[in-house]
């Protein structure tokens, strides 16, 4: 089948679909992944086909409104801006959608485009899933990643807390411009319902795309709903390091490293003048991971630390003795499948969740967020994630264990599974 794989984001959110385009290629289907143009270069060097939609993604650095909201925390004002650059795009980004997917014969989208698939499969009548990689659904089993510190608050709190969060998200997908597109543009009537409870309602499949042995599935949850595993990011065919980062690993003991991935921050300087200063405090080698933050561009950096654009977590993340992130669910995955500690310094939306779980299966120190970590706090987690060899046990055999594990591969399968379903029940 025809099978079209929508996504909208950074790097983060496109670069595992690569893999399970792979997976579903493995099972005989013709996968597309479809999202920002900014990616098309990447899902070559994987061997995937692509198309785009959209305009290419905009530098945060030419954005201090949505730097200061995204370091702020306030994910009420976050969303609110989310949904008015949403409205300003949506006639484009629908439209786009409809280009490049009006010939699929099932679909899986993810993330922020999920109503946008949704609506188009509907149009279709073709199968589709949701995919998504933190959990969106309420639980009694832990308080909600969109909200919150990862903390349990009691069950009271904790519900209203999923409660909020659930309205949260409907009403920033189903905003007035939403279904004014699928009237005019797909000729399809309003949604009036939360999409959730729709799908509840259909059977439609939801895949969690990280591992149960870091998040086990809750008792709680629809039936329709799988948590499948992680879908691993590779460095692409011939990718080489760089001789200077191939020079500096082989140097000496490995290294720590740091960086916010395709995080924003508005103060830079601040974060990598802590990170230099909990090197020297604990006699560490560093790499700084520029990003798109652009941490450590403007400065000279001293002979144990080496900073680079990017590189291959799958890679370097082996490499190192502790990796200080920013607990994104991509990095995150990186970072427990190398088998080395994580030490979190979330900012925004589940990375606080993410943090958090990683110091309840000890497998790091607990999270520092952002705007509280300073060199203090950032030596005394590097000392602990470097020397506490319990923690470092933990992590070498967690690694081990979700390395065995093949989410791409089960998540392809299970949707295989429900297509022949739905073919099956569509052919009675």
């Amino acid at each position: 089948m025809q099978i079209t794989l929508l996504t909208a984001g950074s790097r983060g959110d496109v670069e595992p679909l690569f893999s399970l385009a792979l997976a579903l290629r493995d099972q005989g289907h013709d996968p597309t992944v479809v999202g920002s143009p900014d990616f098309a270069g990447l899902a070559a060097s994987y061997g995937v086909d692509f198309d785009a939609f959209g305009p290419t993604l905009p530098r945060y650095a030419d954005n201090p409104e949505l730097v200061e909201l995204v370091e702020s925390g306030n994910m009420l004002r976050f969303m609110a801006y989310g949904a008015r650059n949403r409205k300003q795009m949506l006639p484009q980004v629908i439209s786009d959608i409809w280009r490049v997917t009006k010939n699929s014969e099932a679909m899986l989208y993810k993330g922020p485009t999920a109503l946008y698939g949704y609506s188009v499969a509907e149009k279709l009548g073709i199968p589709c899933a949701d995919l998504q990689f933190f959990p969106v659904t309420p639980t009694r089993e832990f308080p909600p990643f969109l909200l919150g510190d990862g903390r349990r608050h009691g069950a009271l709190r904790d519900r209203a807390a999923w409660w909020a969060a659930d309205q949260m998200t409907w009403r920033a997908m189903q905003q007035p411009g939403v279904n004014r597109q699928r009237r005019e543009v797909l000729g399809l009537p309003p949604l009036r319902t939360n999409a959730r409870l729709l799908q509840d309602r259909q059977g439609m499949p939801l895949y969690y795309a990280y591992s149960p042995l870091v998040l086990p599935r809750p008792a709680d949850w629809h039936p329709r709903i799988q948590v499948t595993g992680y879908l691993p990011t590779s460095r692409p065919a011939g990718w080489e390091p760089p001789a200077e980062l191939a020079r500096f690993l082989d140097a000496g003991e490995p290294p720590v490293s740091f960086g916010l991935g395709s995080v924003p921050t508005a103060h830079p300087g601040r974060l990598v003048d802590a990170f230099l200063e909990a090197l020297d405090r604990t006699g560490r080698r560093g790499i700084l991971i520029s990003g798109w933050a652009d941490l450590g561009r403007d400065r000279e950096l001293p002979e144990h630390v080496l900073r680079i654009d990017s590189a291959p977590y799958d890679w370097l993340f082996p490499r190192l003795a502790a990796a200080v992130h920013h607990g994104g669910a991509g990095t995150t995955a990186a970072g427990l499948r190398a088998g080395i500690p994580s030490i979190v310094t979330p900012v925004a939306v589940d990375q606080f969740s993410w943090g958090r779980r990683v110091a309840e299966l000890g497998v790091g120190p607990d999270p520092v967020p952002v705007k509280q970590l300073d060199a203090d706090r950032l030596a005394g987690a590097i000392t602990r994630a470097t020397t506490d060899e319990a923690m470092r046990e933990r992590a070498a055999d967690l690694g081990e264990r979700l390395r065995q594990e093949d989410g791409a591969g089960r998540t392809a399968e299970l949707f295989t599974q429900y297509l022949r379903t739905t073919g099956a029940r569509a052919a009675r």
